[in-house]
């Protein structure tokens, strides 16, 4: 009724407008219409009229519908020209869509409209309207068709005897969008034809075109016999960016094609046929493109029967094989329904979904039941309960399975409506057994696809809770896994919600069983969300706060870290591309500050550790060991990435003036200079040495000043990549000891050489006191660690000066004891100098020592200072000697270390 009334109104206005000036008045003029409107409309025009040079003016004109209570249309500054009296000019002319919808339908009067005496009838002319807005028109806006509905339109009809043609265009700023050229002209026969084109160019980089032509029978609701449309588009980021349609019948045969020109391959195939009993649609053929691919196909069946007079109600019948191709082979799904009803008020189309779709290394299974109903204005899908939707996903190490339980969902023009749940199984590289499950309600959800559904209005009150919030999906998560890096079940739980452009994480709370793993023993990791996880897609933002602890994390060898604690924010454009930064703290130990980025499947960053006390260390020095750290400082800092090949980190790590108590020693003036590059579990010093040094070191009886070596290679180390010690100084018993090289594992002999050693310091280490022995040696003692037949292999001791050898009374009287030649020689060799010591010396891997040894040298006591040489043979297990040597002095310190603890 609606269109009749806005035809009605044109038509009135201007007969009102060329013929009533020189008689009636405005008002007069109104009040003779509205006799034949009451009492359903009103008219309601100026109180005058404007005469200027150029014609005549009204300058407001409008029509208010009594049953909607509203103004149905209104128009401005409406003009009749002096030099054209068949032109008829609107500066504005707007409808109220909301206003038109509430006029009551006229169910006894749907009379059909006769285009030929419609023609007879109508002025020859035309009708120019500068500005046409269609307001509150947002239940039919589209994002796709914003653009039309928010600009205005300019519009020119003109009528000739022989020809009607409508030019429109919108204008947004200062560029065309939209351009509409159009004629209607009459055919021999009574019939129509319509014709013409239409440009839309809503943003820069998209363009749609539309072609057409039809005839038109002189009773519009008889369908026309013979029509072509054709449409091109090109929308960059739409799925086909290039494309093409055509829509094209004769009698009552007729075609449906469309081809993604981007690709070069058809997209629909579609033959139709009608009569007025029913329109058929047989073995139409439907593809999609995905990724360059073609997995998708549909073949469809399609009847609507028409009833025996009018367009409504109609009955359908459908069947439609969708067929799918990837990586697993072909899937079949097939979409069948009977007996659906269609009309204006009500749409109920009961379907069955069954089958498989495959795409890639992904296979989704379908058991759904569901119908079509609702209304051409606001249609909805709704699924019967039992109906699921699961999908198996596998790539690389990963493997995925989801269930959508789908009972109850209603899907409808502005989203889904329902309780909404996801469940997903299986595993990745890093969690197995993964169980988790998401529930709740959702509310006009649209999950993002604004180019699918509509949003509703936010001042409509649409809704019969009061504030209740709309596109949205709140859920709570809860489940568990396996931690594959650290063996240990996770348990996870926590809830959210997806609103709008956003996904909030409102709390997390995850808690893994005990670690035992790789030498690390945890007995349980928290992971808690502290401030919301919120994520903008729209937007690109991400942000969030998160925190993770433990008791403690003690390794294999007893040591332990005491409550770590890591604190980390994000902040970024999404969960593929963000920054975090953090700190990390274990009791008195740190904080260390982490700052990193993610993006491109990889973390970069840095860890920084400001100086502090190396006592924050006591804790990884095991109890029974009884190390104290008495002082010293450290720091260090290190660049790292986190990718799909694993963890690598290269730094540097300082200590500084430090100094260790022992239970048997100490150590004192400790200096590390560590620069370091770790890989998957491998620490390597390749690219700089470390640097070690200990101003002094005692063990038990010995000690041991400034001491210092270089470290290199890899740890672990293996034939390749070995560990490596070079240039080992140290100071001992007044002398020096230097080992040039050391390989882990040994692959060839070492050695370990020994300058100016002073014979009498190591005597008193031993306290020894059955003989007298002064001087210095060196020696040269070839070694091997493990798996040879010797520890020292053929090594030499030799003097470095001259030796003062004076045996003890006690062994000189033993000595005397054994008879005359033992009396003789003890005499001669009581007191010596020595002038020439040659030993070798060889160490069984069960610390049994050889040494032979050759010694020159006279007794200073005796006048004639005649030579001795004297071939000496030793042979004691040093092992237990060393055990012997150093149990008083670790009784000593022992005793000192436990007062002073």
């Amino acid at each position: 009724m609606w269109k009749k009334v806005g035809l009605l109104f044109v038509l009135v206005l201007a007969g009102l407008v060329l013929s009533v000036p020189y008689w009636l008045t405005p008002v007069n003029a109104a009040k003779w219409v509205n006799r034949f409107l009451v009492p359903d409309f009103k008219i309601t025009l100026s109180p005058a009229w404007l005469w200027q040079t150029t014609g005549m003016e009204l300058p407001h004109a409008s029509v208010y519908s009594e049953a909607g209570q509203c103004y149905i249309a209104e128009a401005d500054n409406l003009k009749l020209h002096w030099w054209n009296l068949y032109r008829l000019s609107a500066q504005t002319l707007s409808l109220d869509y909301a206003c038109l919808t509430k006029l009551p339908a006229d169910e006894e009067n749907k009379t059909s409209v006769n285009l030929t005496a419609l023609w007879g009838w109508l002025p020859e002319g035309e009708l120019d309207i500068q500005s046409f807005q269609l307001r509150n028109a947002d239940a039919l806006s589209v994002p796709a068709t914003q653009p039309l509905l928010t600009n205005p339109l300019r519009l020119t009809l003109n009528l000739q005897p022989n020809k009607a043609t409508i030019a429109a265009q919108v204008q947004q700023q200062s560029e065309i969008i939209f351009r509409l050229d159009s004629a209607l002209q009459p055919l021999s026969g009574g019939d129509f034809l319509l014709s013409g084109n239409a440009a839309y160019q809503p943003e820069s980089g998209q363009s749609y075109l539309l072609t057409f032509n039809t005839s038109l029978n002189q009773n519009l609701l008889i369908a026309p016999t013979t029509g072509e449309f054709s449409g091109h588009w090109h929308v960059p980021d739409f799925s086909v960016p290039t494309g093409e349609f055509k829509v094209k019948w004769k009698e009552q045969e007729g075609t449906i094609s469309a081809t993604n020109l981007t690709a070069n391959k058809p997209l629909l195939d579609v033959p139709v046929h009608f009569s007025a009993e029913r329109l058929e649609i047989k073995k139409g053929l439907a593809y999609w493109d995905f990724d360059g691919d073609q997995p998708l196909k549909a073949f469809v069946d399609l009847t609507l029967n028409m009833p025996k007079e009018g367009w409504f109600p109609m009955t359908s019948d459908v069947d439609i094989l969708l067929q799918s191709f990837g990586q697993l082979g072909k899937g079949e799904m097939v979409i069948s329904g009977e007996k659906g009803e269609i009309s204006p008020e009500r749409i109920y189309v009961p379907l069955k979904g069954r089958g498989d779709l495959r795409y890639g290394n992904t296979v989704a299974y379908t058991n759904l039941t569901f119908n079509a109903g609702g209304n051409f204005e606001d249609p909805f899908v709704h699924f019967r309960p039992g109906s699921i939707f699961k999908m198996d996903n596998e790539f690389d190490e990963t493997k995925l399975h989801v269930r959508l339980p789908l009972n109850d969902i209603l899907v409808g023009r502005f989203g889904l409506e329902g309780r909404l749940q996801a469940l997903l199984q299986g595993s990745t590289p890093q969690f197995s057994n993964i169980d988790l499950k998401l529930d709740g309600q959702a509310r006009e959800f649209i999950a993002g696809l604004k180019t699918v559904f509509s949003i509703r209005d936010k001042r409509q009150k649409l809704r019969r809770i009061e504030n209740i919030v709309l596109n949205r999906w709140d859920w709570s998560v809860r489940g568990s896994a396996v931690w594959k890096a650290l063996k240990t079940p996770l348990k996870v739980k926590g809830a959210g919600f997806w609103e709008g452009d956003h996904v909030e994480l409102t709390t997390l709370h995850a808690d893994s069983g005990n670690v035992d793993t790789a030498g690390v023993k945890i007995p349980k990791i928290e992971l808690e969300l502290k401030d919301r996880l919120r994520w903008n897609y729209t937007e690109n933002h991400l942000r969030g706060l998160m925190q993770a602890r433990a008791d403690w994390v003690e390794f294999d060898y007893g040591g332990r870290f005491i409550r770590p604690v890591f604190g980390v924010g994000v902040d970024g454009k999404s969960i593929s591309d963000f920054n975090l930064a953090g700190d990390l703290k274990a009791g008195m130990l740190g904080p260390l500050d982490v700052r990193a980025h993610y993006g491109d499947n990889k973390m970069v960053g840095k860890i920084a550790w400001n100086e502090q006390s190396a006592r924050v260390f006591q804790p990884l020095f095991p109890y029974k060991w009884e190390w104290r750290i008495h002082r010293g400082t450290i720091k260090g800092e290190t660049d790292f990435i986190i990718d799909e090949n694993g963890v690598l980190m290269d730094g540097d790590l300082n200590v500084r003036n430090g100094e260790i108590s022992l239970p048997d020693g100490e150590i004192k003036g400790i200096r590390i200079q560590f620069p370091f590059r770790y890989h998957n579990y491998q620490l390597s010093a390749n690219r700089k040495p470390i640097q070690v040094s200990m101003r002094s070191l005692r063990l038990g009886a010995l000690s041991i000043d400034d001491a210092k070596m270089t470290v290199q290679g890899d740890y672990p180390y293996s034939t390749a990549k070995p560990f490596k010690l070079r240039n080992i100084f140290l100071r001992a018993f007044d002398g020096t000891v230097e080992i040039p090289r050391l390989n882990f594992p040994q692959t060839r002999i070492s050695e370990v050489k020994l300058h100016g050693i002073d014979v009498d310091k190591v005597l008193g280490m031993a306290d020894y006191h059955h003989l007298t022995l002064k001087g210095r040696i060196n020696a040269s003692l070839p070694f091997w660690l493990n798996d040879h037949d010797c520890v020292i292999c053929n090594g030499t001791i030799e003097q470095a000066e001259t030796l003062y050898l004076k045996l003890g009374d006690e062994l000189v009287t033993g000595l005397k004891s054994g008879g005359w030649t033992e009396s003789i020689l003890a005499d001669l060799v009581q007191e010596m100098n020595l002038e020439s010591l040659n030993a070798s010396v060889n160490l069984a891997p069960d610390g049994v020592m050889n040494l032979k040894s050759q010694i020159t040298g006279y007794n200073p006591q005796k006048k004639s200072h005649n030579p001795i040489t004297l071939n000496y043979n030793h042979r004691e297990n040093m092992y237990e000697l060393w055990s012997m040597i150093d149990y008083g002095s670790q009784f000593e310190q022992n005793l000192e270390y436990q007062l002073n603890q």
